[in-house]
């Protein structure tokens, strides 16, 4: 009997607990829930300039040339592929040359003196120790140019995220530079020249990026 007493106040408990933010049933005012709001202006813009530098990095890190399109830049992307086509045709090159002279040079020190015919005509007349030097330096130029391939994907990369970062930078006309006209102090006898230089700091309005 006493448990059926106290069901009713149970059941009301149970009500206010799962009213929504707003009014509730009775028209009480229940205060809505913590939402997280950028103190002003500058710290939403900045959230905004870091959210976009990141989503332009990470796009030109996936395909060399998108962050360049991001940033409205569609010129660079030529270049870029232009550098990255170049080290890889460097790559290949290298390779095969490399590939070529270690079979050379795997013939020529063998004991089997009538299979030197069948090396390529272009390293027959070399000696053992050329093609060997050789053969080392195509192997390095291999490396070399896949870490020139690496630099050029990882300035494209870096390329897109400073020129993201920038791009919302105001750069106008207010900018100036004003020569103040001399002063001659008749007490020292000395001559005054000032220079002043008018920055405009500060960002361009941004826009809301869309949803993903």
């Amino acid at each position: 009997m006493f448990l059926i007493c106290l069901l009713p106040t149970f059941w009301a408990f149970a009500q206010q607990d799962s009213i929504p933010s707003g009014k509730g049933k009775k028209g009480k005012t229940v205060a809505p829930p913590a939402v997280y709001i950028p103190k002003d202006s500058a710290a939403l813009a900045d959230s905004i300039r870091r959210e976009k530098t990141r989503r332009v990095t990470r796009h030109s890190a996936i395909i060399p040339g998108w962050g360049q399109f991001n940033n409205r830049q569609p010129w660079k992307a030529p270049v870029i592929y232009g550098a990255l086509g170049f080290t890889t045709y460097l790559f290949f090159d290298n390779l095969t040359s490399y590939k070529d002279l270690k079979q050379a040079y795997i013939v020529r020190t063998d004991t089997i003196p009538t299979n030197d015919n069948d090396m390529p005509p272009e390293y027959q007349p070399l000696s053992t120790n050329s093609i060997r030097f050789y053969r080392d330096e195509f192997r390095k130029n291999v490396d070399y140019s896949a870490l020139a391939f690496i630099i050029m994907w990882g300035l494209n990369v870096v390329d897109a995220a400073v020129f993201a970062n920038l791009r919302e930078f105001d750069v106008s006309d207010d900018i100036g530079l004003k020569l103040k006209t001399p002063n001659f102090n008749l007490a020292t006898g000395q001559t005054q020249l000032g220079l002043t230089v008018q920055l405009k700091s500060g960002t361009k309005p941004l826009k809301p990026l869309p949803a993903k």
